[in-house]
């Protein structure tokens, strides 16, 4: 499995951006309460958070991809060459997770992760900033064509001995999770049915690129590459899951 609270080259980029455009804010601020951190001062924290938040978002919905719909993968697993795989089919039966179990893999993977980023926040103290912390809550929700994040963290923002607090963080990936968990549970509900048979038409007939890979011991591994998801970097998103047979 990949390190996680690694700060992606993405963010680095952003962090940059974010500071110069701090600047600005500075220097055009209008006045305001002084009792309350003005809006422009807020902006650059804001937009940081935003960006550790979108990054988060999208690393744990490719890597729950990659692992069959898990985070933290049950036993027994597929163990690939590049990171373990859940069994969706295994010796007869369906053993797939239900979205809620997904949902709850990926509010867990935010909340975990969007602390480790958010913890450079300190790159602001330099500008007079100061911050207190309270407990972080994620939603996360599976549609048919994205997925997406409700995030409740309260964050008070000092500076100047002013303070704000911002507590609500949104993102929204544009993956069509949902549809590719209903096409995986129907493949699987055909091995359940008939171990022996695979429904080609079925596969052929879907707008994903599915790919099957046999491996000793009787075990598959199916690919489903969606063609209509275009994730950053121009990388089609990546299903997979296997199955064990008798």
């Amino acid at each position: 499995m990949q390190k996680r609270g690694q700060v992606s080259l993405f963010i680095i980029v952003g962090i940059i951006l974010v500071l110069a455009v701090s600047l600005l804010y500075f220097v055009l601020a209008p006045d305001s309460d002084p009792g309350v951190v003005t809006a422009a001062d807020m902006a650059p924290i804001r937009n940081y958070i935003d960006l550790c938040a979108k990054s988060s978002a999208e690393d744990a919905v490719r890597l729950l991809g990659l692992q069959g719909g898990y985070i933290n993968v049950p036993s027994p697993y597929f163990e690939s060459v590049y990171t373990d795989i859940a069994y969706w089919y295994y010796t007869g039966d369906d053993t797939y997770p239900t979205l809620e179990k997904m949902e709850q893999e990926l509010s867990g993977y935010m909340n975990e992760n969007l602390l480790d980023c958010i913890d450079d926040l300190r790159v602001f103290s330099d500008m007079g900033y100061a911050f207190s912390f309270g407990e972080i809550s994620t939603q996360a929700s599976i549609g048919q064509n994205n997925v997406e994040f409700n995030i409740n963290y309260p964050i008070t923002v000092i500076k100047d001995n002013r303070r704000t607090e911002i507590s609500t963080f949104y993102q929204n990936i544009p993956v069509r999770l949902g549809y590719i968990y209903d096409i995986s549970r129907e493949i699987v509900s055909g091995h359940v049915e008939d171990p022996d048979w695979i429904d080609v038409s079925y596969l052929l007939g879907l707008d994903i690129t599915p790919r099957i890979y046999p491996y000793e011991g009787s075990r598959l591994v199916y690919s489903l590459r969606d063609n209509v998801t275009i994730t950053d970097f121009q990388l089609e998103y990546l299903f997979l899951f296997a199955a064990q047979f008798d």
